[in-house]
């Protein structure tokens, strides 16, 4: 991801700090990371409420494949869905080993609960991890957890679990679109009111806003109007190195984008007389590489 200004972060920091102290007083702690949010989105008290005004929401209703994030207060709304018979998409930790797909045509009843568990979705015989090529269903609607979010679905402290690098993978294959509804879920106090706070100091990254069209509380369900979201995904010049080296999905995305360039630039589609290939670059020999190990099943 791209750094905000210096004058952003700070502004950021601020008001996280505000949201933070009144958030420990309602989250529930997590059993390895304790009170470590830098860690995790935690689970808070009356999330249950929470969940039942998603799946009263239309946009629910109508979905056969939603993309939950792995988000500590989304382990009901994952349970749910798959009693619901909709297939559920989710992010390991911090993208480390790519996605899981949770079928519930594959996963008998009485497992439903364990898979939504982030220690229970990946025991063999439950969830199916799956790489990007191998994402056949489009998705629905996305659900994330949010640390803090402005009234106007700025979203001011980000989940670690990276929802918006998962936006801009499966909007660069094709997997979901820019009108594909997204809903933040939080508790009331992590929803910053505008007035008199700096949120309309802060400059978003537009590549990274993923502004969501519904920030679900146990309270109510706010819809945001005049929603619009990039129409890029990823963009890899502008992304943090460190990311491309931790996030396998990452690498067999840009992989697959090299390979399309390569295969662009030959025109293989048409039949010319053209002199010998030359030797591929570094780039080139990169995407190559890449795409020879998905294909082989290779796994960083």
């Amino acid at each position: 991801m791209a750094a905000d200004s210096s004058s952003t972060c700070h502004e950021r920091e601020n008001i996280w700090g505000r949201v933070h102290s009144k958030l420990l007083r309602h989250a529930v702690p997590d059993s390895r990371f304790d009170y470590d949010f830098s860690s995790f989105v935690p689970d808070f008290r009356g999330s249950s409420s929470a969940i039942d005004r998603i799946v009263e929401l239309a946009c629910y209703k109508s979905a056969n494949t939603i993309l939950i994030t792995s988000d500590n207060s989304l382990e009901q709304l994952r349970h749910r869905a798959l009693r619901d018979e909709k297939r559920v998409l989710v992010g390991t930790h911090k993208l480390r080993r790519g996605f899981v797909l949770l079928d519930p045509k594959m996963i008998s009843e009485d497992k439903h609960e364990k898979a939504s568990w982030l220690d229970g979705m990946e025991r063999p015989g439950i969830g199916r991890p799956v790489t990007l090529t191998q994402l056949e269903e489009k998705v629905d609607l996305c659900v994330t957890g949010v640390l803090a979010v402005s009234g106007q679905g700025d979203v001011i402290k980000r989940s670690p679990q990276y929802f918006e690098i998962q936006w801009g993978m499966l909007l660069d294959m094709n997997v979901l679109d820019r009108n594909t509804p997204v809903i933040a879920v939080a508790h009331s106090c992590q929803v910053v009111n505008e007035e008199g706070t700096g949120v309309e100091r802060i400059r978003t990254d537009g590549q990274w806003n993923i502004t969501p069209d519904y920030v679900v509380t146990p309270e109510k369900a706010l819809k945001l109007q005049g929603v619009e979201r990039p129409g890029v995904g990823i963009q890899f010049d502008t992304l943090d190195s460190e990311l491309l080296v931790t996030i396998p999905s990452l690498q067999e995305l840009k992989g697959i984008q090299m390979m399309e360039q390569i295969m662009k630039g030959a025109n293989f589609a048409q039949e010319t007389s053209k002199p010998s290939p030359s030797v591929p670059n570094v780039d080139e020999q990169l995407g190559i590489s890449m795409v020879e190990r998905i294909m082989k099943g290779y796994k960083v």
